[in-house]
């Protein structure tokens, strides 16, 4: 008489495949063998297979959770996080192209979004510098906090026809102790460097055009001296908003660049490497509140479908959404 081995199967915890492991089998040559001997004992071969276990799989690899919940990604290279829905209130953080936040609420008007989390507390986006997916049920924030009484920011009004005739954008304006009451700058002929160029790079001319991703939004600053050669060194300074002192020189001769996204920019020349200087200060600038009459036919004309202030009545209030152009400007030392 033959004896049947006995099988032990693996034990629970010492499983380590993904995939599953087949029952412990036992050899034909032992259930002929048995079948042989006695009908007792092919009984018991055949039972050995019938119960022989399958040993559990232990799943090892972690499963990355599909976010289904409202998101937003940031699309610019570099974008404020204010502690409320405007430009005057304070800064709490920068977030940069590509980072995704959870979405909390968003403002009444919707063109702000309330994230979380950036230095361990919730922050406001401006909603054109960013991507937002499965957005449609976010709800307006229970709690908006108050501007502050005291706002850095720069009050714009609202454009209008009147305004625009009284300050055209290359008339001479009376300086003023505010550059923010303003969106206009200041022209005065007594001072050392004064403003010979400056253009606004809208549609068809600004790398892909006003709607188009690729489309550049950058303030090219050159600064030169009196015999028209650029200066290394200079100090241009912005008047209003967030923006730090620009220097001249990193992007070639007497050259700087800007780059726009919401709060505005006015600037002037502060310095040189002669010392501290006079200087015009230019119109207000930025994607969201430019000085109006500077844009208006820049992007895109009345044939244009999605065209920003072709007339000073179509499409042309403040803040504009949803557009990218540039600007050129020129200082020069006369004096």
């Amino acid at each position: 008489m033959h004896t049947v081995p006995t099988f032990t199967p693996t034990p629970l915890l010492e499983a380590q495949s993904t995939s599953a492991v087949a029952p412990t089998a036992v050899p034909t040559q032992i259930v002929a063998q048995a079948q042989a001997s006695s009908p007792t004992a092919a009984n018991a071969a055949a039972a050995a297979i019938v119960i022989a276990p399958t040993v559990p799989v232990t799943q090892t690899t972690a499963l990355t959770p599909t976010a289904t919940g409202p998101l937003l990604t940031i699309k610019d290279d570099a974008v404020n996080l204010r502690s409320g829905p405007a430009t005057s209130f304070a800064l709490i953080g920068t977030a940069v192209k590509g980072q995704t936040f959870q979405i909390t609420a968003k403002n009444p008007q919707g063109d702000w979004w309330q994230i979380c989390c950036i230095n361990e507390q919730s922050g406001w986006i401006f909603g054109e510098l960013a991507r937002v997916e499965n957005a449609d049920k976010v709800a307006v924030a229970a709690e908006i906090p108050t501007p502050p009484a005291q706002s850095t920011a720069t009050p714009v009004p609202v454009a209008t026809a009147e305004a625009v005739a009284a300050v055209p954008p290359t008339a001479a304006a009376q300086p003023t102790s505010a550059p923010a009451d303003s969106t206009a700058g200041v022209f005065n002929d007594d001072a050392a460097y004064k403003i010979i160029h400056f253009h606004v790079l809208g549609l068809n001319e600004n790398n892909g055009g006003t709607r188009d991703s690729r489309a550049q939004h950058l303030i090219f600053v050159t600064v030169l001296d009196a015999s028209g050669n650029g200066v290394d060194g200079a100090v241009v300074k912005n008047l209003v908003g967030d923006h730090k002192d620009i220097i001249t020189g990193g992007k070639g001769p007497g050259k700087a660049e800007i780059t726009m996204y919401y709060d505005p920019l006015k600037l002037t020349v502060a310095s040189d490497p002669s010392g501290p200087a006079t200087s015009q200060v230019s119109n207000q600038m930025g994607l969201a509140f430019p000085h109006i009459p500077d844009i208006v036919g820049q992007l895109g004309g009345t044939d244009y479908e999605y065209a920003v202030c072709p007339t000073l009545e179509i499409n042309c209030t403040l803040p504009i959404h949803a557009v990218h152009y540039s600007y050129e400007i020129t200082f020069q030392k006369v004096k």
